[in-house]
């Protein structure tokens, strides 16, 4: 099985796994317990939060809040971020860009009242930062940006925003980092809040983070016993939060070898693919290189899928929270590309696992149903 989702999601980390028994069969004691051994949970739990610092090289005001994943992050930042500053202004920013957890949230709040502006995308698929500035007004209390796309893998300026909003101190800056830790520098200066998800980093499903500057402006989503600052009731899951963090710390050791080694693939596949007409590459060539997206204009994307899976090739159409609708992928149609060839779009998304001795197997699934297909594709 040639596995090409990763974007999906990865398979966890061995290493990850054997932390995550681990902690299970010694510290599963229940850090808010007075007693000895909780007082022990409840130091790795602080220990725990000092190396994800460490790792990501955040300031001292940083602080660290588990969560079961990026959805729930994104949720509880641009919710309460929202709320809190709705005396000082009712716009808020984001694209189509953005994952479903952001761009629904977003279109929540604007049923609450929020005035909810789109920036405009350009063809490479990146956010069109003159037209960010022109929507910039003393009205803005929060932008939403994602590190790095989840469809076509175009890193977004993230740090040329930053330092834009520099002029506008009001303005919350949020950044949806899933599809970036361990596949490109993680940018941090300058970002108010950050999410990211362990299952996309050969972590476990249900890990996730929010990293903020301003906790004391968000607001729990959760009630109960007042766990993470208060802002995410319920016990502690202390053998994910530290299987986590070993996620981090592989993702990042191996980061640099990683991205070679993708990058080799995916141009590969690049320079494969052109050579066939009426196949379309969606992602720039300056896109991260563990996402590839192509299109085969007039056919299915679905059809695509099943007829790669039929070869033991997993591939997606488009992210996996949102390949079940019919509807247009908003990101691609943001980017002005033709409906016909977003119909016939679909995903190859790269991982640790993957290596170039999967190139060949790939090309004889890929020859085989272009064959099939070659007299719908438009000409």
């Amino acid at each position: 099985m040639i596995y090409f989702d990763n974007a999906a999601t990865t398979k966890p980390n061995r290493e990850v796994l054997d932390t995550f028994v681990e902690v299970n069969e010694h510290l599963y004691f229940n850090p808010n317990s007075p007693h000895q051994n909780g007082d022990q949970t409840a130091r790795l739990m602080t220990q725990s939060k000092a190396q994800i610092k460490s790792l990501l090289q955040l300031n001292d005001q940083t602080e660290v809040i588990f969560t079961s994943g990026a959805t729930e992050s994104n949720n509880m930042a641009l919710k309460g971020i929202a709320r809190h500053k709705q005396a000082f202004g009712k716009t808020i920013i984001t694209s189509k860009l953005e994952h479903p957890s952001v761009l629904e949230v977003m279109r929540a709040l604007a049923d609450e009242g929020f005035n909810l502006e789109f920036v405009n995308v350009t063809k490479e698929g990146r956010i069109d930062l003159e037209h960010l500035e022109s929507l910039l007004t003393q009205d803005v209390i929060l932008v939403s940006c994602m590190h790095v796309n989840n469809i076509t893998g175009q890193i977004q300026p993230v740090a040329q925003i930053a330092s834009m909003l520099k002029q506008y101190p009001k303005v919350h800056f949020h950044v949806d980092a899933v599809q970036a830790l361990g596949k490109v520098p993680l940018i941090t200066e300058g970002v108010d809040t950050l999410s990211v998800s362990g299952h996309k980093f050969n972590g476990l499903k249900g890990q996730g983070l929010l990293i903020t500057q301003n906790y004391h402006q968000l607001e729990p989503i959760i009630h109960g016993g007042g766990q993470e600052l208060n802002l995410r009731s319920g016990t502690v899951n202390v053998p994910s939060n530290v299987a986590m963090v070993k996620a981090i710390r592989l993702a990042l050791e191996n980061q640099a070898e990683l991205s070679h080694t993708l990058s080799e693939l995916n141009q590969a596949i690049r320079d494969y693919v052109s050579q066939f007409r009426g196949i379309v590459i969606n992602s720039d060539e300056s896109a991260s290189p563990h996402i590839l997206n192509l299109s085969f204009p007039g056919v299915k994307g679905e059809v695509l899928v099943n007829a790669f899976s039929k070869r033991d090739v997993m591939i997606s159409t488009t992210s996996a929270c949102s390949s079940k609708h019919s509807s247009l992928n908003e990101v691609l149609l943001a980017m002005g590309i033709d409906e016909k060839n977003i119909e016939g779009s679909i995903r190859l998304s790269f991982g640790s696992l993957n290596t170039m001795a999967e190139l060949e197997p790939f090309k004889k699934a890929f020859e085989e149903i272009y064959e099939e297909v070659e007299e719908l594709l438009r000409k």
